[in-house]
């Protein structure tokens, strides 16, 4: 126990020095490499301490602490795009564009992330919040911010929930996007996009180039009461701890 507890204490470090693991990512910033080759390392170690995988030890809420690649791609929504894709060198550049589009000049950045697993009801809901000018000044001729904060928390419902030889697969079913608590509504759009929920499945499958339903699969590669450890079907990795706060508390509020 000693040495899982010591090996895990290290996971929580590099997470938090490496921003959630972004500073990881060559695209945004590719300095502190040795950090990549050291949490895969610690990973490999803490899998011989791993036990029996069950539904009832995935169940509950959970919150992402680190990812080896852009953090909304452990959202079913963009695993269900990088499933369908079928190619990861297309799904890193759709993905990298995506981080162009949402995050150039950092007027976008990516809040909390977190997961509720329900076996019972068969369903995966995940949230990720989204802030919108943060950061709007123009350097040495002001400091006043320029734009208030804007954002929301964008829910993504699957269901179909199985969990089959150490793998989670879903069926991707709606998404919709909700005020956060503490940040304000986008003008404008707020009142025609926000809080109404999505049909993403059935939007899915009338599109021509769309062969399947939208689905997922991802890995169970380390599980104990308060860490996962997951990965996709390229081998990026996402980590996850129980949370402080309820996320369920949260989506009921949105």
């Amino acid at each position: 126990m000693k040495e899982t507890n010591e090996i895990k204490n290290k996971i929580y470090q590099i997470a938090a020095i490496t921003d959630r693991g972004q500073r990881l990512n060559p695209f945004i910033s590719p300095i502190y490499q040795e950090k990549f080759n050291e949490i895969n390392e610690l990973i490999k170690d803490l899998e011989k301490h791993n036990s029996a995988i069950s539904e009832e030890k995935l169940s509950g809420e959970w919150e992402l602490i680190f990812s080896t690649v852009e953090l909304f791609r452990s959202s079913p929504f963009f695993l269900a795009i990088e499933k369908a894709l079928n190619d990861e060198f297309k799904s890193k550049l759709f993905f990298k564009l995506h981080q162009l589009q949402v995050g150039s000049f950092g007027l976008s950045t990516i809040g909390r992330i977190a997961q509720n697993i329900d076996f019972d009801k068969k369903e995966f809901i995940s949230t990720f919040d989204t802030i919108i000018f943060g950061l709007t000044t123009i350097p040495i001729l002001g400091w006043f911010k320029l734009l208030p904060t804007f954002g929301g928390r964008v829910i993504t419902l699957a269901d179909e929930l199985v969990l089959k030889d150490n793998s989670i697969k879903m069926s991707l079913q709606k998404t919709k996007v909700s005020k956060v608590e503490g940040l304000n509504k986008i003008p404008i759009f707020s009142k025609i996009l926000m809080d109404r929920w999505y049909p993403v499945k059935e939007v899915w499958e009338k599109l021509p180039w769309n062969k399947e339903s939208p689905s997922c699969e991802v890995y169970v590669i380390y599980l104990d009461e308060d860490l996962r450890i997951m990965k996709d079907i390229y081998g990026s990795i996402f980590i996850y701890i129980r949370p402080s706060i309820s996320l369920l508390k949260l989506v009921e509020r949105s």
